[in-house]
Formats: C-alpha cells, sequence, structure tokens
C-alpha cells in the first residue's frame, strides 16, 4: 500500500475539531517511509489547508467532496463547477420551496442575511463565511438550501427526477433544520482515483478511511477501506475493517501500526 486517504471530520480530526499530535506524529512518520498521505473531504480548501499542512501532505488534496482537487500551496488542479442555467434554475426551485439558498464556492460559503444563524454550523466547511450571493460566478461547486424538512424532501425528489446527473445530498443542521447540497457527480470515488492516478498509484495500492456516508464511495473504492468505529452500518458494511479508533482521533497511528506497521 502506497497511498493513505483520509476523511477529515470525524476521522482525521478529533470531536473537538483538533489534530492529536500522535496522529500528526504517525503521518510524518509514513511520508519518512515513502507513504504518502493525502486527504479527501466535503469541507472546502479554505478550511482543510491548514490539516494538510499539519499532516505534511505534498501535492493535492481532494475537497467539496471530490468537485476540486487543489495543491497544498493553493494551485487548483482539477474543478467540476455547477453551470449557470443549472445555478439559477436551482436557486428558483429553492426559492418556490419557500428555503434559503447558499452558494459553496471555491473560496467560501456564500450566504443571505437570513442565514447568519448558521454560521457556526457552515464554518464546519469553511472559516470563510459571508453575506452576499453572486449566482454569476463560475467557482460554485454546490449549491444548497436550508430550513423545512418536508420542504426539503420534496426539493431533492424534484432535483432527483428533475436532473438525475446531479447529486442531491441531504442531511440536518444543528438545529434539526434540513439541509440539502446539490452538485455535480464528482465525489470521493472518483477523487481518490485522481489523487491516485496525481501520484502514480493505483487504486489497489490506496487505503481509505472515512466515517459518514460521503465516504461510502471511496470506501468502495480503495484497494482497502477502513471505517471508524462510529461509523454507520451504511459505512461499515462497505468498509473492509473497522477501526478501534473513534472521535477522540488515533485513526491515522492506528492504521499506521496496522497496514504499514509503523
Amino acid at each position: 500500500m502506497k497511498l493513505l486517504v483520509l476523511d477529515v471530520d470525524g476521522t482525521t480530526l478529533d470531536h473537538t475539531g483538533e489534530l492529536q499530535d500522535e496522529d500528526v506524529a504517525a503521518a510524518h512518520a509514513l511520508a519518512a517511509a515513502g507513504v504518502q498521505v493525502t486527504l479527501c473531504t466535503g469541507r472546502l480548501f479554505t478550511g482543510t489547508q491548514w490539516v494538510a499542512r499539519r499532516l505534511g501532505v505534498q501535492g493535492s488534496i481532494a475537497v467539496a467532496n471530490g468537485a476540486e482537487l487543489v495543491d497544498v500551496d493553493g494551485t487548483l488542479r482539477y474543478g467540476a463547477y455547477l453551470d449557470r442555467d443549472t445555478r439559477l434554475a436551482h436557486r428558483e426551485r429553492i426559492a418556490e420551496a419557500g428555503l434559503e439558498p447558499l452558494l459553496f464556492t471555491s473560496e467560501g460559503i456564500r450566504i443571505s442575511s437570513a442565514s447568519e444563524r448558521h454560521r457556526k454550523y457552515l464554518s464546519v466547511w469553511t472559516p470563510d463565511v459571508a453575506v452576499g450571493m453572486d449566482w454569476e460566478r463560475e467557482d460554485v461547486v454546490a449549491v444548497s438550501a436550508v430550513g423545512d424538512p418536508g420542504a426539503i424532501d420534496g426539493l431533492r425528489a424534484r432535483v432527483t427526477v428533475e436532473r438525475p446527473e446531479l447529486q442531491a445530498f441531504r442531511f440536518a443542521t444543528w438545529q434539526g433544520e434540513g439541509f440539502l447540497e446539490v452538485r455535480r457527480a464528482d465525489d470521493k470515488g472518483s477523487a481518490l482515483a485522481r489523487l491516485a492516478e496525481e501520484r502514480g498509484v493505483s487504486l489497489a495500492e490506496t487505503v481509505a478511511v472515512g466515517d459518514w456516508l460521503n465516504d461510502i464511495s471511496m470506501l468502495r473504492a480503495a484497494g482497502l477501506g477502513l471505517a471508524m468505529n462510529h461509523a454507520e452500518e451504511r459505512v461499515t458494511s462497505v468498509a473492509d475493517s473497522v477501526l478501534e479508533s473513534g472521535l477522540h482521533g488515533g485513526a491515522i497511528a492506528e492504521v499506521a501500526e496496522k497496514v504499514w506497521g509503523i
């Protein structure tokens, strides 16, 4: 195994959003042994760069669930963005459903003043959350909506029927409101393939670690897919093995020891 690809929240970071020293040390020990380490996350680059730097990642990381591959220095290597017609059509759907729109861009998340209450929740993706949405910008990786769960479910059903080539990912905010993220079909599985190809590594030589539903495609694509111990059954069922590590950190150290004996 030559490449370790890590999810960030719930995997690389502990429950407080911090890196454990043992995991930082393990990542650097892997690199010294010739094992490449990188990240594949739903976060935006502006919320991920610091993690990559602490771990000593070289080359690209995959962010926005695979919509972008960006070098740790900020150089864009790949981008899959929503075209103008899709952005504007989804803006209309959101308005018709009585929901609040949000734009996920390369730089950060753009919201309306009505969505200020979600600023802390959105900061999980990036610290760059600002009021003011420009629907003409071309670096939109996802258009999202937040509000009544029933309305969110209805919007998701509509998008699934009208635009089956897109991904409509539904979850809940900390306050229990519905949240829908619509993006292109790029996912963590395709991102893993790009990260491996960039480094001259076959998929069979990759190890992927994750804990949530958006990690399933990555765990399936990897030569060895490992799930965190707090992951739900839909995730653990597709993994090759389940780690002992959980929300208190230690996953990188555990994988380094079990897979590479480091």
